[in-house]
C-alpha cells in the first residue's frame, strides 16, 4: 500500500548533508533517501536524524512500513540509524521480515554496523557485488555498481520494474570511467556530489564530475545531493546553471524533497500537501 498522500511511487529525501563537517552542523539533514517504487518501500543509506525525519515528516512516513534497507557503504553518515530502521522493519512479524541490500564489511566485519540479534530478524541479506542484481520485493531489481571510497567497500546502484523509470544512485566515490556506460539508461539519476571541483586524494565526485558525466548520458532529470559546505554556499541556481546545458533537468535536492518516480518525473514540495496528507 502506499503511504497516506504520497503517489504509489515516489522518493522523498530526508536529509542532503554530504560530509561529516555538514552532518555533525546540521546544517542539511543527514537521513538518507526514503523511495516507495513497485512494492519495495524502504530508506537508502539511513545516517544520523533518519529516523526523526521519518517521524516528523508530512504527509505522514512510518518506518513500520519499511521492507527494503539499502547500505551504498558503512561511513557513519550513511549507516547510523540502519538499526532502528531495522527495528521498525521487524517488529510486527514474529517470523523474519524485510529485505537488505549492502556491503560485506557493513555486515559481516568486526566493525559491523548493523547488530547481530536484527540481522537474524532480517529475512533476505543480500551482500553487493559489481554487476549482481537482486530483488526485494514487488518485480523490482537492484543492479550494483562498484565504487572507489576512502578504502571501504561502496557501491551505488540501478532501481529497474517493469512499467516504472529506472533510476540510479551513484554515492560517494571518485568518478569512474565506467560510469556512463552503468547508468546509462537511467531515467533519474541521483548523484552524491560533495564538491565544486574535484580534489586531489578525495574519493568524492565533484560537480564537474557530474558535467563531465552528463556529456555522456541523458537521464530525463539528474539530482545533485549529498553536497559539501561550498556547493551549499553557491546554491541550487549555481548548480543548475552550471549543468543547464547539459540535456537533462538538473535539480539541487533540498530536505523534504519529494519526486513522482512515474512518468513524467515531477517534483511535489511537502507544502503542497494539505493538513490531511491529500495532494492538492
Amino acid at each position: 500500500m502506499p503511504s497516506s498522500g504520497y503517489p504509489a511511487n515516489f522518493i522523498r529525501f530526508l536529509g542532503t548533508a554530504g560530509t561529516r563537517f555538514i552532518m555533525l552542523s546540521q546544517r542539511r539533514s543527514s537521513g538518507g533517501i526514503w523511495f516507495s517504487y513497485g512494492g519495495s518501500r524502504g530508506v537508502i543509506d539511513p545516517g544520523p536524524g533518519s529516523l526523526v525525519r521519518i517521524c516528523e515528516a508530512r504527509p505522514p512516513l512510518s518506518p513500520i512500513d519499511v521492507n527494503t534497507i539499502v547500505l551504498t557503504h558503512r561511513h557513519i553518515d550513511h549507516s547510523s540509524d540502519v538499526n532502528a530502521l531495522a527495528e521498525g522493519m521487524t517488529l510486527k512479524s514474529r517470523n523474519p521480515r524485510g529485505f537488505i541490500l549492502s556491503t560485506r564489511d557493513a555486515l559481516e566485519d568486526g566493525d559491523r554496523v548493523l547488530m547481530k540479534y536484527l540481522s537474524s530478524r532480517i529475512a533476505k541479506k543480500e551482500i553487493h557485488e559489481d554487476g549482481k542484481f537482486t530483488s526485494p520485493a514487488g518485480g523490482v531489481t537492484i543492479e550494483s555498481v562498484e565504487h572507489s571510497h576512502h578504502g571501504v567497500e561502496c557501491y551505488g546502484f540501478i532501481f529497474r520494474a517493469d512499467g516504472l523509470p529506472s533510476w540510479g544512485v551513484i554515492s560517494d566515490t571518485a568518478p569512474l570511467p565506467g560510469f556512463p556506460a552503468r547508468y546509462g539508461d537511467c531515467e533519474l539519476l541521483i548523484v552524491n556530489t560533495a564538491l565544486t571541483f574535484p580534489r586531489a586524494k578525495l574519493d568524492h565526485m565533484s560537480l564537474a564530475d557530474v558535467g563531465s558525466l552528463l556529456g555522456r548520458v541523458s537521464p530525463a532529470a539528474t539530482v545533485i545531493t549529498h553536497m559539501g559546505a561550498d556547493l551549499l554556499d553557491r546554491g541550487g541556481e549555481y548548480i543548475s546553471n552550471r549543468l543547464a546545458a547539459r540535456g537533462t533537468k538538473v535539480i539541487a535536492a533540498t530536505d523534504g524533497m519529494i519526486l513522482t518516480l512515474e512518468n513524467p518525473i515531477t517534483i511535489l514540495k511537502p507544502e503542497e500537501f494539505d493538513n490531511d496528507g491529500a495532494h492538492d
